[in-house]
């Protein structure tokens, strides 16, 4: 484990994309009171990766609201038998023993049925790391209320005292009397939200993620790791209680006519011999078709590990039909523009390829990776993931034959195929009144 720790650090130092995105300066909510030269220069430090607790923050596994010059509440400094500094410097926050387990859970043990999803979790793991609220929310706490699932547990005191320490934090937070930088409480909120999915109250994960969501709006700037965690939990979430209405049945039927017209477009000759690639990007011998197409798909988790496996929620099924509305989605923009279409297709083609998507299919990874839009400038557009999340709520209320007919119609037309059953039937089933 120790050492799985100092991989993680090395990996944090590594020079990533999405890293490099995130390198700015944090920029503090507005109601924070600026702080003293001696707090600045902490701050300093922490960029650095020195463990640091910022001005005001408990560090939320042992509820210190007091701290020595060096970051450890003195009572701390004496009791290493139940709580220490990480010896490896790898954590911004004091650690438990029982976090070293937790952290252990979460990298090598959660799993989806399509398998790790590595590079999901580390980003993820990296980025929470940068503040004690965020790991706990995103990591520790989520882990340990998985854990308790696992082990059969409906109620577990240690489990609920981590989660309302937590979630007292994030209350500060937004009432300002902690500081905290917008993206770690954004993504905190989102840490929340998921919990709340899997484990607790749907209304209360659906009232965290409309805060993140605020949050991430109100400020300017390219799609985020917070921005990025959001939409991937609004996306696995379970459907809202409401029924689909009049404007949303409408929207489900525009997106499809465009993505028809759209297909008409690409069928040309004209079109085809400028983008020759588009002909057979979809297609069965496409490295993208496992990850858009229906039917059954294996596991790479081994049997012994399959207890660890989120069976709660379909997410395959789920980021298979998000995937399908945002490439759509893309498509439509970029409807005038060849160029375009063709640098869009080459390039997720070939992340998915780094990847190692061709080889082992995920769904949720190919999701992920779409939404981080390591694409040409041109191409990126932070509206496409949004407007997909709010796509798919509408698709999740739908009866089970409306949606995999939806999900069907997209796959025809970006195979630039006619589907079997067209627009009008899906229309005709939609618009049916309820008996």
């Amino acid at each position: 484990m120790r050492h799985h720790i100092q991989e993680k650090r090395k990996q944090t130092k590594a020079a990533t994309n999405l890293d490099q995105q995130d390198s700015r300066a944090g920029r503090y909510l507005p109601w924070r009171k600026k702080q003293n030269k001696e707090d600045e220069g902490q701050s300093a430090s922490y960029a650095s990766e020195a463990p640091y607790v910022s001005s005001g923050l408990k560090p939320v596994s042992t509820l210190v609201s007091h701290r020595s010059p060096d970051g450890l509440s003195p009572g701390l400094q004496d009791a290493l038998s139940s709580s220490r500094r990480d010896p490896f410097d790898s954590f911004p926050l004091i650690l438990e023993p029982d976090d070293y387990q937790l952290t252990d859970l979460w990298t090598s043990k959660l799993a989806y049925w399509s398998g790790q999803n590595n590079h999901m979790k580390n980003v993820v793991f990296r980025a929470a790391m940068g503040h004690p609220v965020a790991f706990q929310a995103v990591i520790l706490c989520y882990c340990a209320r998985w854990r308790s699932r696992l082990s059969g547990l409906s109620y577990d005191p240690a489990v609920e005292t981590r989660v309302e320490a937590v979630e007292q934090a994030v209350s500060d937070a937004i009432g300002g009397s902690l500081r905290m930088d917008e993206d770690f409480l954004a993504m905190a909120l989102a840490g929340l939200s998921l919990q709340e999915q899997r484990f607790g109250q749907k209304k209360r994960a659906e009232q965290f993620a409309d805060n993140a969501a605020q949050i991430i709006q109100s400020r300017p700037g390219v799609s985020r790791i917070s921005e990025i965690l959001l939409h991937y939990i609004r996306l696995v979430s379970a459907p809202p209680d409401v029924v689909i209405d009049a404007d949303g049945k409408r929207w489900l039927i525009v997106f499809l006519r465009n993505a028809e017209w759209v297909m008409t477009e690409h069928s040309r000759d004209q079109f085809l011999a400028l983008v020759p690639q588009r002909r057979d990007a979809f297609q069965f011998e496409s490295p993208l078709y496992p990850l858009l197409a229906a039917g059954p798909h294996p596991t790479q988790v081994p049997l012994d590990h399959r207890i660890y496996v989120m069976q709660s929620t379909p997410t395959q099924d789920i980021c298979r039909t998000a995937a399908l509305i945002y490439i759509t989605t893309a498509l439509c923009d970029f409807r005038h523009s060849p160029s375009r279409t063709a640098r869009f297709i080459d390039q997720i083609i070939n992340h998915v390829k780094e990847r190692g998507l061709d080889r082992y299919p995920a769904c949720e990874s190919f999701c992920w990776l779409l939404m981080e839009e390591l694409y040409d400038p041109d191409l990126k557009d932070s509206k496409r993931a949004w407007s997909t999340v709010e796509l798919l709520k509408m698709h999740k209320v739908l009866s089970p034959s409306l949606q995999f007919h939806f999900s069907e119609l997209l796959m025809s037309f970006l195979m630039l195929n006619k589907p079997l059953r067209g627009i009008d039937a899906f229309e005709e089933e939609l618009l049916r009144p309820v008996p």
